[in-house]
């Protein structure tokens, strides 16, 4: 029978090891450290600007508290202000507070209190923004004035809270500003006196000045000091300096970043077409170690050989190179040796301690007329020798031989059970841990290999393994295990072996449903024919 193809159905694991690394230099990633140098100067602007608003805000409301209270005895409106002015002194100087607090790094920022502190700040000068426009004492002056604090407020709610909170604020400000010019009316004219035409209108005649007051105030034009105006005017320029001194300073810490990042993403960039260059050539290596790995192993017209034996194997490696070994050959007196084995880890490493065993195997089964034990011994010669010794490296391997004539199978070395399914579908398990040690693990082994018989009547199934098939795991981590493997060949014992090796793959693959191939998959069915 020949090997069996069935790489259209599997599903392959593992990558190559350099396109796992990182674009790593002097123990950093080239692209992160870049990425972390454009975003530093940005750090934080949202709550500096904030935090000056906040100061600026609170500052003037408590100042304007402080002197009412000190002129007045009370402030000007004590049942709205009593409530009002007090919180927009504790909203403000409380958020001041908490950002100072996390600026500093004293506590670490809460994204619900960042967006609590930015909305409430925001909406409080939103609001005071209507209240001036339409509660003003003198409401011509509020169009001008105050609607221009109402433009600054877009500008800071655009940079705290984000574009769709500025462009909603505002059409509520165009809103805003269109019913207080209606309120007022469009034909308003709004004459301003000198100092001398006051005086002489109180001189003159203080009746009429009189009643021309009481008129204005009726209307809403309340004479205001200048002294207010160029306190409003600090204040406005106040806002708009911190806001200006941060971004502006952010774009010059970005132009002056710039150069150090650029430089830094043309190091990852050279990195990345190294690693390519680098994965390139180790792709072509281990392609040529993969073809060299399948022509080594036994081919259709060598299983079709062995009298009195049907056969079939497949193997699929974890990753492009497998540490996997099993052969079939035919020993020098119409015997047929068997061999199966699993080197630890895999990957190119093990596939190379594989290819070495392969050829310590033939060698060595040729030089004592296919004695199992004596063959063994050279084999582990070999192995430590070159894998321990010389390569200065940990792996091993487990490995079986078996030697089949005439219905008698001897059997030596440490590996997997072998699995016998009987014609009648009675199914038997031959342990083998007690018939060796794993090959190179110690430089003499001379006492540790010991021999074993059982036999094959016509019809019989002898299955060989590797723990890949055991160890495929469900989704939920559950192992295929040797009682489903079992039953896979058990139920499909009157198939031919080829048939048997596709339908145990089958199942695998329905077991681990598309999951990682976790180690290396080997499968080898022998049925006695006659």
């Amino acid at each position: 029978m020949t090997p069996i193809d069935t790489s259209s159905d599997l599903q392959l694991s593992g990558e190559r090891g350099a396109s796992q690394r990182g674009l790593t230099i002097g123990g950093r990633d080239a692209l992160e450290e870049a990425t972390e140098i454009l975003e530093e100067p940005s750090k934080n602007i949202k709550r500096k600007i904030l935090i000056s608003i906040n100061l600026i805000v609170g500052s003037v409301v408590l100042l304007h508290v402080v002197i009412q209270l000190a002129t007045q005895g009370h402030l000007p409106a004590p049942a709205r202000d009593n409530v009002v002015l007090p919180m927009i002194i504790a909203v403000n100087l409380g958020s001041a507070a908490y950002n100072l607090w996390v600026l500093r790094g004293e506590h670490r920022d809460r994204p619900r209190l960042d967006r609590l502190t930015r909305w409430v700040s925001i909406g409080l000068i939103q609001l005071a923004c209507l209240v001036f426009v339409h509660l003003n004492p003198n409401t011509a002056t509020s169009v001008l004035f105050d609607q221009t604090l109402s433009i600054l407020t877009v500008f800071l709610t655009g940079i705290i809270i984000g574009r769709g909170a500025a462009i909603a604020w505002f059409a509520v400000t165009i809103a805003s500003f269109v019913f207080a010019v209606q309120t007022r009316g469009v034909e308003f004219e709004y004459v301003l006196m000198t100092r001398s035409e006051l005086a002489a209108m109180h001189g003159l005649a203080p009746a009429a000045a009189q009643a021309r007051e009481a008129a204005a105030t009726a209307e809403g034009l309340t004479p205001l000091p200048l002294a207010l105006f160029a306190i409003i005017s600090l204040v406005y320029t106040g806002l708009t300096l911190a806001a200006t001194y941060f971004e502006a300073g952010l774009i010059g810490r970005v132009t002056a970043a710039m150069p150090v990042a650029v430089q830094k993403i043309q190091i990852a960039a050279r990195e990345k077409q190294r690693l390519a260059q680098e994965n390139l050539r180790m792709g072509l290596e281990l392609d040529v170690a993969q073809r060299l790995q399948a022509m080594i192993l036994p081919r259709g017209a060598e299983l079709q050989r062995h009298a009195g034996l049907e056969i079939a194997a497949h193997m699929v490696p974890a990753s492009e190179i497998g540490g996997d070994i099993y052969d079939v050959l035919e020993g020098p007196d119409g015997s047929t040796c068997l061999v199966i084995g699993d080197v630890t880890d895999h990957g190119l490493a093990s596939g190379v301690v594989m290819l070495m065993a392969q050829a310590a195997l033939r060698t060595a089964l040729e030089q004592t007329a296919g004695d199992l034990v004596p063959s063994l011994v050279r084999v582990n010669s070999v192995i430590y020798k070159n894998v321990s010794e010389r390569m200065g490296d940990a792996r091993n391997l487990t490995l079986a031989l078996l030697r089949y004539h005439e219905g008698e199978v001897r059997v030596a070395g440490q590996h997997e059970s072998v699995i016998i399914v009987r014609v009648s579908g009675e199914v038997e398990e031959i342990d083998t841990l007690p018939l060796g040690i794993n090959v190179g693990l110690l430089p003499e082994v001379d006492d540790m290999m010991v021999e074993g018989r059982f036999t094959l009547a016509p019809g019989d199934l002898m299955v060989l393994y590797t723990d890949g098939v055991t160890e495929a795991e469900s989704p939920a981590k559950a192992e295929f295990g040797t009682g489903r493997l079992k039953e896979s060949v058990a139920s499909r014992r009157g198939l031919p072996c080829d048939e048997i090796v596709r339908g145990v793959f089958a199942d695998i693959y329905r077991w681990i449903a598309g999951g990682i191939v976790h180690d290396d998959i080997t499968l080898v069915l022998v049925r006695r024919t006659a």
